[in-house]
Order: structure tokens, then sequence, then C-alpha cells
């Protein structure tokens, strides 16, 4: 049975993990990391949401120094993996790097600028496993259980994540809107996504 969402007395031992060592090959030349949004980097929305949730760990993947700086600046702990690996490769980093009194753990993306604190703390009630919704397709943010984690780093490419996912029973995913759940691989998805959206959404 879920978990009930955390006393502030009783927290869950958890991990919060923002994936961040992104080549962002389809943005452009310039870190999409790092662009600013409504005034502040793309990156920090993500950041700061990590550093703000309970967890006994709280770090970013990171390939670039530069958002080694911005992930640290905004509360993160950081491990840095070299660039231009798979998605699957920041996964596997960062959950390698889990301490053993961990129970489960948040995987964030830190192109994902628009999710909410009313969406995490909405998964962290449902316990692990948990994932967010959009239609049939089943999204980060994704809360695990630790017992997962080993069948995870035996998974060789990132169409793994599908099959883990697709674990997922259907009543601990959350349907949230596409605008939190929208994800930025071009300049255009820089658009305000409450006005115009568009279907772009990753998985893991």
């Amino acid at each position: 049975m879920p978990n009930s969402i955390d006393s502030p007395a009783n927290p869950r031992p958890r991990a919060m993990i923002v994936l961040a060592a992104g080549a962002s090959c389809r943005f452009g030349s310039t870190d999409k990391l790092l662009t600013p949004l409504q005034g502040r980097p793309l990156a920090e929305a993500a950041f700061r949401l990590a550093a703000e949730t309970e967890a006994v760990q709280r770090f970013a993947v990171v390939s670039s120094p530069e958002v080694e700086r911005l992930a640290q600046a905004s509360g993160l702990e950081t491990l840095t993996i070299p660039a231009g690996g798979a998605q699957s490769d920041s996964l596997k980093a960062g959950l390698r790097h889990l301490t053993p009194e961990t129970q489960e753990v948040m995987i964030l993306l830190a192109d994902m600028p628009w999710v909410t604190r009313e969406d995490i703390d909405a998964l962290i009630a449902k316990g692990a496993p948990a994932c967010a919704r959009l239609g049939p397709a089943r999204l980060p943010p994704v809360l695990l259980p630790v017992e997962w984690v080993p069948e995870i780093l035996r998974v060789e490419a990132d169409q793994g994540a599908r099959a883990w996912l697709s674990r997922i029973p259907t009543g601990q995913c959350l349907s949230l809107p596409e605008a939190h759940l929208r994800d930025v691989d071009l300049p255009d998805d820089l658009a305000d996504p409450f006005g115009d959206t568009k279907d772009g959404t990753d998985v893991l």
C-alpha cells in the first residue's frame, strides 16, 4: 500500500536527483539549461524544487561546469559525469550515488521547468512507485522504490526506461496538465506553456 505524505517529524529517507547532463544538441549552440526563462536560468526551477524537498540526499547529475555552479548555488550537491552520454548514463550515475539509508528516489529533469511544488507533493503522497501521466504516456517526475535500482542499473539503453515505467500501477500515475509536463528541446519551447502548448515531453 502506498505510504501517506511525510510528516515533518517522520520524513521517509528519500533522494532527490535532477538529471542535468544533456548535450542540448537540438537547442542550438547555447546550453539550454542556462537559457533565461522569466529572468532566471532554465534549470534553476528544477534545482530549487529538488533543494526545497525533504530528503536525505539532493543532487544534480551534470556535465557542464556552468550548470554545476548553478545547481550548487540553488542548494544541491553535484555529481559530474562526462559530456555526450545518453540520458540513461545520467540516471545510472545518480542511482549509483545513493546512500544506504535511501528508500525511495525522485527523478526530475532539468529541462522541465514548469513542474510545481504541488505536483511533487502529490507524487510523494502516493508513495513509490509513482510517476506523472499525460494521457497514456508515463513521464517524469518519477518516484522509484530503491528495490528497483539494481534492475534499472542493468538496462543498457534509454528505451529500457519505458519497461519499468510501464510497471507502475495505473493508480500510482498522477495525471497532470500538459503545461506542467512541457520539456524544452528547442528555443520555441520557451514560450509560455499556459498559452499555446505543444505535445512534446520526454520519458527518461
